[in-house]
């Protein structure tokens, strides 16, 4: 990605100086400046399962998924239906799913199975795509067994494009994320933006079984990552070039930039890793970035960035392991959230150790019945009581999404007082059920065993 990071028209600036520290982004990613009124922030899980069953039912020229799975309950196969009949109706419009190879073949009845219906129907508009990480391919897959495989990589970019419309959000299409399992989602109108990410998804289509997933990929892994960084590479400065020039004639009322980050660590893309450290290091004195994962295991690189080279105030949002998506699980997926947990308290406990606690705060989601999967960033300049910026999208601040899973997300900021108004709302409505919890984790015990496959296995976490 060197070649991104340098050589970008740094006379492209923000006007505010409100942003200013983040103008390095025009040097780094191609820039969508939209109007706000184009931006819809989604707070609640049934509203996003309402809003995709709305647009794909309307939707007049393509539909294109990449989600890491599509659940098999009635909400999704609902969700199918209304794609069928719309289909059936028009002749002209095209579907594309790229889903995750092993999630998605799970079971006897799965995500491959239920799309195939789809297939069997409109063949001539539909594709189905799965994504199989080049570890597992040949005896691998084999060999070990369904669920643990995935810990070797997934593709996890979860984006939902319906004609000149994208749905950037970390959901899957799944029935517990269509009710009670909070995230984030954020629709963008936008043909350029639409069209951005319909090629990123082509791009890994490319390298994807196709329909059934009996033809396996024939590329050796060397050559597949050098051609995959080539390819991905290129997407993006055709793009960062096409909307710099764009950006010369864009209309001065555009009050809302949208950067697209992609992470791709198993193809040597860290586009996402590279600009959150940026981000993290760039925010000056005195503003305030409010962060928020799913699961809390940050790189190396990520905590010593916050430690070290981090000037603004922190908070970091995390699921309370009652909320965790893990608990109850069978076998030694149950200790999963103890296991996030560890993690979270030797972190807590380097704030402490570097004197740090009056700067970074760590916080649990917890809310009955409900599992936290939000994730992202938003960022306070110094003074303002609403965030200017966010990041959205499908990557934890973890090990697994910057290494081995595919990861779409997008870094968002605006001058528009009711957008910030809506990004703060969103924010605010996540930390209603949260609460500080340093001395908790301090307080908090793991079991032994948890603690040894901590210190083994925290890289596939």
């Amino acid at each position: 990605m060197q070649n991104i990071l340098t050589n970008g028209n740094m006379s492209l600036r923000f006007k505010s100086t409100e942003l200013h520290c983040f103008n390095w982004f025009y040097n780094i990613s191609p820039c969508f400046p939209v109007n706000s009124s184009k931006v819809n922030i989604i707070t609640d899980p049934r509203k996003f399962y309402d809003t995709l069953c709305e647009r794909f039912k309307n939707a007049s020229r393509r539909i294109s998924v990449a989600s890491l799975y599509i659940g098999t309950g009635h909400l999704e196969r609902n969700l199918l239906d209304v794609t069928r009949k719309n289909l059936m109706s028009n002749k002209t419009l095209q579907l594309d799913v790229l889903l995750d190879y092993q999630r998605g073949t799970r079971g006897e009845v799965n995500s491959r199975t239920l799309v195939q219906e789809l297939v069997k129907v409109a063949q001539d508009q539909c594709k189905l795509s799965l994504y199989q990480t080049p570890r597992l391919q040949g005896s691998w897959s084999k060999l070990l067994p369904a669920r643990y495989n995935e810990i070797l990589g997934l593709q996890h970019m979860k984006l939902y494009i319906a004609d000149d419309s994208v749905l950037l959000s970390g959901a899957n299409c799944s029935n517990d994320y269509f009710q009670k399992r909070q995230d984030r989602y954020i629709e963008i109108e936008d043909v350029d933006l639409a069209n951005f990410y319909r090629e990123l998804i082509d791009e890994v289509t490319k390298f994807s079984k196709q329909e059934c997933g009996e033809n396996e990929n024939q590329y050796s892994k060397e050559t597949l990552t050098k051609e995959v960084n080539k390819n991905i590479v290129d997407l993006i400065e055709k793009w960062r070039k096409k909307q710099t020039t764009k950006l010369a004639s864009t209309d001065a009322t555009k009050d809302t930039w949208v950067f697209p980050l992609i992470q791709m660590g198993e193809f040597d893309i860290t586009q996402d890793e590279d600009a959150t450290c940026k981000i993290l290091s760039s925010a000056p004195k005195g503003s305030y970035l409010r962060l928020a994962t799913g699961y809390f295991n940050l790189t190396e690189n990520y905590a010593n960035t916050l430690l070290k080279n981090c000037k603004a105030n922190i908070s970091l949002l995390m699921a309370h392991p009652n909320a965790n998506g893990f608990l109850g699980a069978a076998g030694p997926a149950g200790g999963i959230p103890h296991a996030y947990s560890l993690i979270a308290q030797k972190f807590w406990q380097r704030v402490v150790d570097s004197n740090q606690a009056s700067r970074i705060q760590m916080l649990e989601y917890e809310r009955p019945e409900w599992t936290f999967h939000a994730k992202g960033l938003w960022y306070y300049p110094a003074g303002s009581g609403r965030p200017w910026g966010t990041v959205i999208g499908s990557a934890n601040l973890g090990e697994r999404s910057v290494r081995r899973d595919l990861e779409a997300q997008a870094a968002i900021f605006t001058t528009s007082p009711q957008l910030q108004e809506k990004l703060h709302a969103e924010c605010a409505r996540l930390h209603a059920h949260a609460a500080e919890c340093g001395a908790a984790l301090r307080a908090r015990r793991t079991p032994l065993w948890v603690h040894a496959t901590v210190g083994l296995f925290r890289t596939y976490f």
